[in-house]
């Protein structure tokens, strides 16, 4: 009887967000585009001005993926500047918080 009830409860719930989500818009294809990936090769572009090392990116200026790595449960990124320069092991929550990727 009490897994007849948690198993009611359980559709209830998943039908009750999956119509939330329906009233809303959002679509599972919209709401993974929404994440916030970056791989290597992609472009970035500040939205705010940054410092990275010792290096100052303007608001709207771009800056390319170059090297992605894991650390200590981490990830950080290598990316480089206009002028050639390679900023090493910037953590991606930083990249995230200050810069969005330019779509082809």
């Amino acid at each position: 009887m009490r897994l007849t009830r948690a198993l009611a409860a359980a559709v209830l719930l998943f039908a009750s967000d999956a119509a939330i989500e329906a009233a809303s818009g959002a679509t599972p294809a919209a709401e993974a585009s929404k994440e916030k990936t970056v791989e290597v090769g992609d472009v970035l572009r500040a939205t705010t001005d940054v410092s990275l090392d010792e290096a100052v990116i303007r608001k709207g200026s771009t800056v390319s993926v170059s090297r992605k790595s894991r650390a200590a449960g981490r990830v950080y990124l290598d990316v480089a500047l206009a002028d050639g320069h390679v900023v090493r092991a910037v953590p991606l929550a930083n990249i995230v918080k200050s810069f969005e990727r330019v779509e082809d």
